[in-house]
């Protein structure tokens, strides 16, 4: 009998997918249409392999949620190649938002000349426009006066200032990235080229409040602080060696030791772990007056974090009892995060520790916080920055502050358990709500879901716009006090507020916030509306879910071939007073949604249109009269909500709001409330 020629098919998966990381996307996708074995979803849709594509292609953070969703990689993977654009919104002081047009000043030193110019804080979320010329965004992240941006290509690029506390406001050349630099000899020309240099292409980065480290393709670290225009400099250690590489290709088991794995940059001190040491803290380094040229940086004093250090190496033939110990008590570290006075970190027990800075962020000893425990033992996460901070598991978000780790550090000697001390919070719409990140402003938090939205929560103060929900009432925002603070009303957090992308829904509010249709007919309503925060926050729910699903409405959904919608967010972050987010931009399907909102309007006469000609709004300028009627800018087309009513509701408590109209409908049905949430 001759014998049976043998196929790869004829490989178990578990030695198939040790093949297909050294295969580009293309190849991949070739060998996958070969033959029917290789279309079946485990393989072609492999989330290790297009997690591993997606990474390495265009430097994309982790997102320890979603790690084995294969179909959310692969799509990422297929539109960030031409549809990633980059949003900010909040703030606008010292230019951290990147808003060309806008201009930037200071608390308390606005020039005088510009006091009556209308607030250049932007409530809406805005494309950061001349982002788009630097390629790929891979990663953003927000400091305490600045936004930051990674490119594909390994490359910083900055708005704001690092520190503002010592830059002087006006000491900016506007609102123009510019790119983070090295010490004279590094490689500094123009082109992509120069970041093919392993030591200075950047493939993982942290903004903390006034400086920002990065860690090289080669393992070494970096660390910008004070102005962007400084160059960074080279970090080393005294007492730890930190083993560089030559290439970003991954290396296991032992070779691991001496790798940095990331940084972390916090409220005032830097971080970094490091395999086989553990975390490692120091103070953020600078040079000293007169050492201009230096390029290195060696830290005499650094702090290593007890118990972190602990690795689980595949095929290790033995460990030692301390070791083993370590193992069994604490686990390998996953991920951690640097507070204000506190480092946070999980591990792969399920288990989360804290440990308190003392002087020169000194940590004597870490304590298991015992009520985040993972009672299935596996994996959590921990996400957070200044002073809050958010634990994930089994589906489930709980978001904390300092103010509980300090009660639960208090108390290690006579409550080791923490029982019954306060402060951890589930906030019912971030609950089994497929939550993948939250990101920490001072007074604020947006959340990212895995549908590729965005919630917000929280107070913008002095009404920066920080939530990104168009400072308006209508969302659920409701101002008070001498700052005009907006505060979101507890009717937000049962399901949520939406930050949203589609420039047609700022007309839409504008629109009802000028009365809608009939303003006089409305006038009492809007009466209503504003004096009352129960009324405000049904009507805020109501308007909430009018606004959502555009783009999956009948008309709109045939373009949207891969079911990611017109703006699917990748990531979101924040700090301070102002947030940002690197969006996935379907043109088509946006575009889409415009046409869907326009119809042709008999009464203003129609003109004739050209077939390129695309139905725009028009300027701002003249809004009131425009809007007032729910026209645009094209004679013979209106807004299909010209003609609607402010809403007139039936209550909850069974109040019928006032007015002549007919009582409008829920489209989702009114929920049922949870107002006792203590955000």
């Amino acid at each position: 009998m001759a014998e049976r020629t043998a196929s790869i098919t004829d490989l178990p998966l578990d030695i198939l997918v040790l093949i297909f990381p050294y295969l580009d996307a293309p190849s991949f996708l070739a060998l996958c249409s070969t033959c029917k074995a290789f279309q079946q979803p485990s393989i072609r849709l492999d989330a290790d392999y297009w997690s591993h594509a997606t990474r390495s292609a265009f430097r994309v953070p982790n997102q320890p949620v979603i790690q084995y969703d294969g179909v959310r990689w692969q799509k990422l993977y297929r539109r960030m190649l031409t549809q990633s654009r980059v949003f900010t919104w909040g703030s606008s002081t010292y230019g951290r938002l990147g808003h060309g047009s806008q201009q930037s000043h200071a608390p308390g030193m606005v020039n005088p000349r510009m006091r009556h110019r209308r607030n250049t804080d932007c409530p809406f979320p805005t494309e950061v426009e001349w982002a788009r010329e630097l390629g790929i965004i891979a990663d953003m992240q927000c400091g305490g006066w600045s936004t930051t941006l990674l490119t594909a290509h390994g490359a910083l690029y900055t708005v704001g200032v690092l520190d503002g506390m010592q830059t002087p406001w006006n000491n900016r050349t506007g609102n123009l990235p510019q790119r983070l630099s090295f010490p004279a000899g590094f490689p500094d020309g123009p082109g992509h080229a120069k970041y093919e240099e392993p030591t200075i292409a950047i493939r993982q980065f942290s903004s903390g409040r006034c400086h920002i480290l990065g860690v090289a393709d080669s393992g070494r670290i970096w660390s910008w602080y004070n102005e962007v225009d400084i160059p960074a400099l080279h970090v080393k250690f005294l007492n730890i060696d930190i083993k560089e590489g030559s290439s970003t290709n991954p290396v296991t088991g032992g070779g691991l030791y001496g790798r940095v794995k990331k940084v972390v940059a916090g409220w005032s001190t830097s971080s970094a772990y490091i395999y086989g040491t553990g975390i490692v803290l120091w103070e953020p380094v600078k040079r000293a007056q007169g050492e201009e040229e230096a390029d290195t940086m060696l830290v005499m004093e650094t702090v290593e974090v007890p118990r972190t250090a602990y690795q689980r190496v595949k095929g290790a033939s033995r460990e030692s009892a301390e070791d083993k110990a370590l193992g069994e008590e604490v686990g390998a570290v996953l991920n951690y995060i640097v507070l204000e006075h506190f480092v946070v970190f999980v591990t792969d027990l399920g288990t989360v520790f804290c440990g308190r800075f003392g002087e020169k962020n000194k940590v004597d000893e870490v304590i298991e916080l015992c009520a985040l425990r993972n009672e299935s033992s596996t994996p959590v996460d921990v996400q957070g920055s200044f002073r809050s901070f958010a634990i994930f598991k089994n589906d489930e978000v709980i978001t904390s502050s300092q103010d509980y780790l300090q009660a639960c550090w208090d108390a290690r000697q006579h409550n080791p358990e923490g029982v019954d001390i306060e402060g951890l919070k589930r906030i019912p719409c971030l609950q089994h709500n497929g939550v993948i990140s939250i990101a920490f402003g001072d007074y604020h938090f947006l959340a990212l879901h895995s549908s590729g939205k965005i919630t917000a929560y929280g107070t913008e103060m002095q009404a920066c716009g920080a939530l990104g929900l168009g400072g308006s009432s209508l969302r659920g925002i409701r101002h008070t006090g001498f700052g005009r603070d907006g505060k979101l009303l507890p009717h937000a957090y049962t399901h949520g507020r939406q930050v949203w992308f589609e420039p047609e829904k700022k007309t839409w509010m504008t629109f009802f916030a000028q009365g809608g249709r009939a303003p006089d007919e409305a006038d009492e309503r809007m009466r209503m509306f504003g004096g009352d925060p129960v009324v405000q926050g049904e009507v805020s729910e109501w308007f909430e879910q009018e606004g959502r699903d555009w783009d999956k409405h009948p008309a709109v959904k045939d373009a949207d071939e891969d079911g990611l919608g017109a703006y699917f967010a990748l990531s979101v972050c924040a700090a301070g007073w102002h947030s940002g987010a690197i969006v996935l931009v379907n043109e088509k399907v946006a575009n889409r949604v415009q046409e869907n909102c326009i119809v042709r309007d008999p009464n203003l006469g129609q003109a004739p249109k050209t077939e390129d000609q695309q139905l725009r709004p028009g300027p701002l300028d003249d809004l009131e009269g425009r809007i007032a009627r729910g026209a645009i800018s094209e004679q013979g087309y209106k807004y299909t909500w010209a003609e609607k009513p402010f809403p007139r509701l039936l209550l909850s408590d069974g109040t019928e709001m006032p007015g002549t109209v007919d009582f409008d409908e829920w489209r989702f049905g009114r929920p049922e409330w949870q107002l006792d949430v203590d955000v």
